[in-house]
C-alpha cells in the first residue's frame, strides 16, 4: 500500500471538485455519496474522483486518439450518454464540478421521453444504447413491417441485437441507427458551436455500430452546423478498448495528486 501514490476514480455524477457522487440517475445510489472521502478514510490513499465521461477525456488525451489535442469533446455512448468537454488542454468543470452533462441537452421539446434524470427529452433518452433498444421498440410498435426484431420480445431487446439484426440487412433495425444517428449529429453540430473542437471522439459500446451509426450523424452534422464550422471538426471512434479510457483517465488524474 506504501507504494500507491494516489486512488483515481470514474464515475458517472462524479464531482471533481467535492470528490462526491451526486444523484446519479443510472446508479442504485441516492442522493450524494462522499465517495473519495470513503476511500481516503479506509485505506489513507489520495483519491480523486470525477465523471467517468471526464475520466474517458483525459485517458484519450493521454493515450488514445485524442493525443495533441487540446480542443475535443468525448462522448461516451453506453447505458446513458456521458461527456467530458476539454478546451485549451483542461477539462472544462465549471463553477461546481458538473460542466459539461451533454446527454442532458434537451433534444425534443414536443412529447420528449422521460430521461433517467426525470426531464424529458434528453439526448439520453434517444442516442444511449438504451434509447437505440426504446427506439427499436417504438417502431416495433407503430408498424407491422417484417422484421427480425419481431422474434425478440420487446421487452428483452437490446442495443446489441438491433445492431446484429442491422448487419443482417433488416430494413427497421437500419432505420434505427438511422434516426440515432442523424439526431446525435444535430446534437453535435451545435455542441461544435459552443467550444469548436478539432474533434468529437465516441466511446462506448455504441460507438462500435460503425458506419450504421457515423453516416447519419457525419450527413446530419453536416446538414445543420453552422458555416463558419464546416469542415472543420473530425469524427472519431476512440482507440481505446472498453473502459480503458476511464482507467487510464482516472489514473492520470491519481497521478497528479501523487506529484
Amino acid at each position: 500500500m506504501e507504494e500507491i501514490r494516489g486512488i483515481g476514480i470514474g464515475a458517472p455524477n462524479g464531482n471533481y471538485y467535492h470528490g462526491t457522487i451526486e444523484y446519479a440517475p443510472n446508479l442504485i445510489w441516492k442522493g450524494i455519496i462522499p465517495l473519495a472521502k470513503l476511500f481516503q478514510e479506509r485505506l489513507g490513499i489520495p483519491t480523486v474522483v470525477t465523471n467517468d465521461a471526464n475520466a474517458a477525456a483525459v485517458g484519450e488525451m493521454t493515450y488514445g486518439v485524442a493525443r495533441g489535442m487540446k480542443n475535443f469533446i468525448m462522448l461516451t455512448l453506453g447505458t446513458g450518454v456521458g461527456s467530458g468537454i476539454i478546451v485549451n488542454g483542461q477539462l472544462v468543470y465549471g463553477h461546481d464540478g458538473f460542466a459539461g452533462e451533454l446527454g442532458h441537452v434537451i433534444v425534443r421539446r414536443e412529447d420528449g421521453r422521460l430521461c433517467g434524470c426525470g426531464r424529458h427529452g434528453c439526448l439520453e433518452a434517444y442516442c444511449s444504447a438504451t434509447g437505440v433498444a426504446r427506439t427499436a421498440r417504438e417502431m416495433l410498435e407503430e408498424n407491422d413491417c417484417p422484421s427480425l426484431l419481431r422474434n425478440i420480445p420487446p421487452e428483452s431487446i437490446t442495443s446489441k441485437e438491433v445492431y446484429e439484426a442491422a448487419l443482417q440487412g433488416d430494413a427497421l433495425a437500419k432505420r434505427v441507427f438511422d434516426f440515432t444517428g442523424h439526431l446525435l449529429g444535430e446534437s453535435i453540430a451545435d455542441f461544435i458551436a459552443v467550444t469548436s473542437p478539432e474533434a468529437v471522439i465516441l466511446f462506448g459500446g455504441l460507438s462500435k455500430a460503425g458506419s450504421l451509426l457515423i453516416d447519419p450523424l457525419q450527413e446530419a452534422m453536416d446538414k445543420n452546423i453552422l458555416n463558419i464550422f464546416k469542415g472543420k471538426t473530425k469524427i472519431l471512434v476512440s482507440s481505446l478498448k472498453d473502459a480503458d479510457a476511464a482507467v487510464l483517465g482516472a489514473s492520470a488524474l491519481a497521478w497528479e495528486l501523487g506529484n
